[in-house]
């Protein structure tokens, strides 16, 4: 039993690195999701409102499975109008080491970032 414990470390340890370090198809991804999310959000004319709200994109197989959100800008109506606004994005076919995976994405200031897959 005492041996099982150092090698179910080892291997959440492992998992983690595996989940730190994203393919480069899955960065492309998100490059490419990210690039169509912002357009939408500026197509809504929410891009220069000076505020920023962070979504999470749920992943399956054949794209976005939901859009949340993971942090608010502090008014319920940008918020509302960017989570409508990503819903209507079309988001490509992610790559299978995302699949069942969220990635945050921060949107509605210049500059917006998507964070790791989790």
């Amino acid at each position: 039993m005492t041996r099982l414990l150092p090698l179910a470390g080892a291997l959440l340890l492992a998992a983690a690195a595996t989940a730190a370090h994203a393919s480069p198809a899955s960065d492309a991804w998100i490059a490419k999701t990210r690039a169509a999310l912002e357009a939408k959000i500026a197509e809504a004319g929410l891009a220069d409102d000076g505020k920023s709200v962070k979504i999470r994109v749920k992943l399956g197989s054949a794209g976005a499975d939901a859009v949340l959100i993971a942090e608010t800008s502090g008014s319920a109506d940008f918020d509302s109008a960017v989570k409508a606004a990503a819903k209507r994005t079309d988001v490509p076919r992610p790559p299978s080491d995302l699949v069942g995976r969220s990635v945050t994405f921060t949107l509605g200031q210049p500059g917006a970032t998507a964070t790791g897959a989790n």
